[in-house]
């Protein structure tokens, strides 16, 4: 059995799905990026397809005092893959899996519809 808990979900903006997205500050410290570096990779388990693992590295600026951190290497990739389009929406999770050590971080990509003047959501497949 698997237990999960969010990190964050994010409305896409054009920049999440044409080059990079941007990580909100207050989640930016489950990231751990080694002291001196300033970009690592993380693999995600993609939450909907059938645990496929998805890499996307995260990194932040060299030379400033405000990080901003984004993905990107292979979020493109994945964004792409699953169709997402500016005003989808991603979460992300902390992901532990009975019998098994650790943590492992999860992604779940759900696409906006509009029906009846309602948005509603919906997984991409």
């Amino acid at each position: 059995m698997y237990r999960i808990r969010p990190i964050f979900t994010k409305i896409l903006s054009r920049t999440d799905v044409k080059h990079r997205m941007t990580i909100p500050m207050d989640s930016f410290n489950v990231f751990q990026i080694p002291q001196g570096k300033h970009s690592k990779r993380f693999v995600f388990i993609d939450m909907i397809d059938t645990g496929r693992p998805w890499s996307f590295r995260c990194s932040t600026r060299k030379k400033d005092v405000y990080p901003k951190p984004v993905f990107s290497s292979g979020w493109i990739k994945y964004v792409r893959r699953k169709g997402l389009g500016e005003g989808d929406k991603v979460s992300f999770f902390f992901v532990e899996k009975d019998g098994e050590e650790g943590l492992r971080f999860g992604v779940q990509a759900q696409k906006k519809l509009r029906l009846w003047g309602k948005d509603c959501w919906t997984t991409p497949f």
